[in-house]
């Protein structure tokens, strides 16, 4: 970094914002565009699935097929495992900006896309073996 871009940096660093710039630059970005017609339908189901409490958000194994699961070898059930602990945690995040409003975010909606086609493609190898 050359020293005219730390001075740049210090000279920003002294600049107030005032708490309606603030505000507005701390919402995410809006896709005009909306969501994709699945990835909406699958939004919707996991919301719902949520607040029935049929997934529970610190519960990985909550995810789980468990009759689909119960038939899957030991390999198989650690991976399905691991799984289920990684998408749980993208699961939460969605849950959290759906609940501050932000349904209609570029992150909700990647975030939604990407577990949803992670799900399906995990599923094409091992069956049916998550809930959602």
């Amino acid at each position: 970094m050359s020293e005219d871009d730390k001075k740049t940096v210090v000279d920003f660093q002294s600049v107030e914002l005032s708490p309606q710039a603030q505000e507005e630059l701390n919402q995410p970005l809006k896709d005009e565009s909306g969501i994709d017609t699945a990835d909406k339908e699958f939004l919707a189901m996991l919301v719902d699935k949520i607040e029935k409490k049929e997934i529970e958000l610190h519960t990985p194994s909550s995810l789980l097929n468990s009759p689909v699961y119960d038939g899957l070898d030991e390999e198989a059930q650690g991976k399905a495992d691991l799984e289920a602990f990684n998408m749980l945690a993208t699961i939460r995040e969605i849950y959290n900006l759906w609940k501050l409003d932000q349904k209609d975010s570029y992150q909700i909606q990647n975030m939604v896309h990407k577990v949803r086609l992670h799900k399906e493609k995990l599923e094409e190898v091992g069956g049916d073996i998550f809930i959602i």
